[in-house]
């Protein structure tokens, strides 16, 4: 395999207030795969050597890949880094495609808000019943609280991304 192989990607960094909360959503969840990564790590050695597995290794790693992700969301969200399929881009003048992608925004802004809303009334659920994990028996409400605060965070990046690189993707569009 040769270098060349992988496109060369620049890291998004934005300024000012976003730049701070990046750092801590990046370090976040470094920590939380840093985590992830030591629970499996004592799991397999305990596991294979001393036969006796970590309890609760398993869903513990399954609550902090759920957190993981969502921490990465915001991020995401905010500098447009999602998987996309671009089918009728080359259709469209660098205007369109501008408008395209505002409007793109404020839709996706839209049903992360209504999805960040479910997920609280799920929570408030959870906490109401006394919802807990299986073999840690962890509270789960405060996990579904956190994952609906931080896909309302991602609702509030689509909805002011397009106000914040209106001018910077008209212009990377007017070069590809």
């Amino acid at each position: 395999m040769q270098d060349t192989d992988l496109p060369v990607m620049a890291v998004a960094r934005s300024r000012g207030p976003a730049r701070v909360l990046e750092a801590i959503l990046d370090w976040v969840a470094g920590t939380l795969l840093f985590i992830m990564m030591m629970v499996t790590t004592v799991d397999v050695v305990g596991r294979y050597f001393f036969h006796s597995p970590l309890h609760g290794a398993y869903e513990g790693n399954e609550l902090l890949l759920g957190v993981l992700v969502f921490t990465a969301l915001p991020r995401v969200t905010w500098h447009g880094t999602h998987l996309t399929v671009s089918m009728v881009d080359s259709l469209l003048s660098a205007r369109a495609r501008c408008f395209k992608q505002g409007l793109l925004d404020w839709v996706s802004g839209g049903i992360l808000a209504v999805l960040a809303w479910q997920l609280y009334l799920h929570a408030s659920g959870m906490a109401e019943f006394g919802d807990r994990s299986n073999a840690l028996d962890l509270p789960l409400a405060p996990l579904a609280w956190l994952i609906a605060a931080l896909t309302a965070l991602a609702a509030l990046a689509a909805l002011l991304r397009p106000f914040f690189f209106r001018l910077a993707d008209a212009e990377t569009q007017k070069g590809a």
